[in-house]
């Protein structure tokens, strides 16, 4: 069925059709005529110092063009809480981030506090993005872990935040943010003391991490646990990755130093996916732990636990770490700077399982072939 209109009725009508109003302009609006982000013309709204002039110049005149302004509702939320707390952390694969998320949670949740995570996969571009969205979203605090700890932008989004953060496992070095982690210098300097008072002597380190605190501590127990004793580190036994150690990194690694005309008698395979590359590495080149080759590795797990041999572990709280994030920052939020120290360590302690042993006097050759490679440069 089909309505005609009569044009004589149509002045008459009680209801007339009228055209929608012209719609504010939104702050995508600006960020496109400015041809930067959202974030970007966020931190120009709220006057965050890191943009430089030239856009924040871009951006105001944006701004005044399409007349927008930040939305009223966002204005008034900025003086009261919102009971939310970020989390931001890089890897959705790593069991120990769901423990930290868990500890962290329980904090927050007995405290009227909703917690919200954002998993970044290691890129600091979206670390960055990250951090711009809970500010939009105008966050009370926010827990975070990030893989390179001196990236500008990262660093220029921390620096700006109008909220309490606390690092995991990092130190960036901002002001008045702070920071919880293991100790994992000390875990590192316990394990490699009782290899020395085991008798090895040519111990090969494997971690990752090397640019952020975590891989530089480590390294630091290492070389204070042979300088106590006395005893040179063969730089040829020591192999760091630059961030988060692969699975490859560690299987082509370990075929490396047991290539070595002299290879190592103990081992120190130090992050997640090393464990399992070093096993399976060992098992290709019929290489038998503790017999031929010692092994103590970090971050407990149930691949250490049920592996023949049991493997030796470096263990601590990754539930705690989150644990101890969330009450630091809700010291932060009460305004207490007092209550609560700037930085705090988690301990470790060294569970001695069945993957240890003394040298071996006359060593089984392995089977993997010589291979010319550099081991990267020390911190």
């Amino acid at each position: 069925m089909t309505f005609k209109s009569d044009p004589a009725s149509a002045e008459t009508a009680p209801l007339r059709a009228k055209s929608p109003p012209p719609s504010r302009p939104t702050v995508r609006d600006v960020a496109l005529r400015a041809g930067v982000s959202v974030g970007t013309v966020s931190r120009v709204a709220n006057g965050a110092a890191s943009v430089n002039a030239a856009v924040r110049e871009r951006v105001q005149q944006a701004i005044a063009a399409l007349g927008w302004s930040p939305s009223v509702v966002a204005q008034n939320m900025r003086g009261r809480a919102t009971r939310m707390v970020g989390f931001i952390f890089p890897d959705l694969e790593n069991p120990l981030f769901s423990s930290m998320i868990k500890g962290a949670e329980d904090v927050l949740t007995k405290e009227g506090y909703m917690l919200v995570v954002g998993s970044s996969d290691g890129q600091p571009e979206r670390e960055a993005a990250l951090i711009d969205l809970f500010g939009q979203r105008q966050a009370d605090g926010l827990i975070f872990t990030i893989e390179r700890e001196r990236d500008p932008a990262v660093l220029g989004r921390l620096a700006d935040a109008r909220f309490p953060a606390i690092l995991l496992e990092r130190d960036a070095g901002i002001e008045g943010a702070g920071a919880v982690g293991a100790d994992h210098l000390g875990g590192t300097y316990q394990a490699t003391r009782y290899l020395i008072e085991l008798g090895h002597r040519r111990i090969a380190l494997l971690a990752g991490g090397r640019g952020n605190r975590v891989g530089r501590d480590r390294w630091q127990g290492f070389e204070q646990a042979h300088r106590d004793a006395g005893l040179p580190i063969d730089t040829d036994l020591v192999r760091l990755h630059e961030a988060t150690a692969e699975h490859e990194f560690g299987m082509r690694q370990t075929q490396l130093l047991m290539a070595l005309p002299e290879p190592p008698t103990a081992l120190m395979a130090l992050g997640r996916h090393l464990l399992r590359a070093v096993l399976a590495t060992c098992r290709m080149g019929r290489i038998r732990i503790p017999q031929d080759l010692s092994l103590i590795t970090a971050n407990d797990s149930d691949l250490a636990q049920l592996a023949t041999p049991a493997v030796t572990v470096i263990r601590y709280s990754s539930y705690d770490l989150g644990r101890e994030a969330a009450e630091l920052l809700l010291h932060r939020l009460r305004g207490d700077q007092s209550a609560g120290a700037s930085r705090i360590e988690v301990p470790t302690e060294l569970v001695l399982r069945e993957s240890c042993t003394p040298p071996a006097r006359t060593r089984a050759r392995p089977g993997f072939s010589a291979a010319a490679s550099d081991p990267p440069a020390l911190p």
